[in-house]
């Protein structure tokens, strides 16, 4: 399944930092079928969902299911089944965007980085494919937003493969995006920990050993970001805010709240 959307000129007039040139989900390649351009027009990334090899630099590779790879453009694009009689099957999508965009992504071109879902790159692609028929106001900012939502995966995957984010970092990282997203729960350190598995006072060392904060602060900083937030929209009560915002009593939200910012959250609104 594939579509040429070569019309980069939004609706509105506007560019946007990434725009599609092609793409497909599932692609089936017949038996022996080998891909090969010498000039890739574009940037590409393939993410492979069967065994199949590479061709990088003139030199051959041989990847895994799972495995994905991103070339620049001027790129010679070679890849293919491990054998004549096998085919092989790729999420792959050609793209457009701006130097100085890509540049500080630092991403990993020329690589095989291996994903830990083999079709973690589908949704994407096939948003991207809904977008480009359906062709309104918002669909070439959505495009661009999941072109970048690709590049960034692919970032991350290599800093695990680089071991700059381990598996340990990784699970931390993925529990504080759960804590901090649901900031209004009743949070313990006991809740906390059983949740990484650790006893209170390793996850506490290990917490703010990898983000020089506290488990406890760090979620405070949170809540009073969001109460703040409640509070300027001079729609809810001082004490709607403090159950909102996960403060166990008004009371105790009020003299945090203006031990932190030097006046009440009555004054605030």
């Amino acid at each position: 399944m594939f579509l040429e959307n070569l019309q980069y000129l939004t609706v509105t007039g506007e560019i946007f930092m990434f725009r599609s040139a092609i793409c497909g989900v599932a692609t089936e390649h017949r038996e022996g079928f080998v891909f090969r351009t010498d000039h890739a027009p574009h940037y590409v990334l393939l993410c492979f969902r069967t065994p199949f090899f590479c061709v990088l630099n003139g030199k051959r590779y041989e990847g895994r299911a799972g495995d994905c790879l991103l070339q620049r453009p001027g790129s010679a694009v070679i890849h293919g089944p491990l054998a004549q009689d096998r085919q092989f099957i790729n999420d792959w999508i050609y793209f457009d965007g701006e130097k100085e965009e890509l540049d500080p992504l630092e991403l990993p071109f020329d690589t095989l980085i291996p994903m830990e879902d083999r079709t973690v790159f589908a949704p994407l692609i096939d948003r991207v494919l809904k977008e480009s028929v359906r062709r309104d106001a918002y669909s070439d900012r959505l495009i661009s937003d999941s072109i970048y939502r690709m590049l960034v995966t692919v970032k991350r995957a290599e800093r695990v493969q680089k071991n700059e984010d381990t598996p340990l970092l990784t699970s931390f990282k993925e529990l504080r995006v759960r804590i901090l997203h649901h900031y209004g729960e009743d949070w313990s350190l006991q809740k906390m920990a059983a949740l990484s598995g650790y006893s209170v006072s390793r996850f506490c060392a290990l917490y703010t050993g990898f983000f020089g904060v506290s488990p406890m602060n760090d979620l405070l900083e949170k809540r009073l970001e969001m109460a703040k937030q409640y509070l300027a929209l001079n729609v809810y009560k001082v004490g709607d805010v403090a159950a909102m915002c996960g403060f166990s009593s008004i009371h105790y939200f009020s003299n945090f709240f203006k031990k932190r910012t030097g006046i009440s959250p009555a004054a605030y609104l």
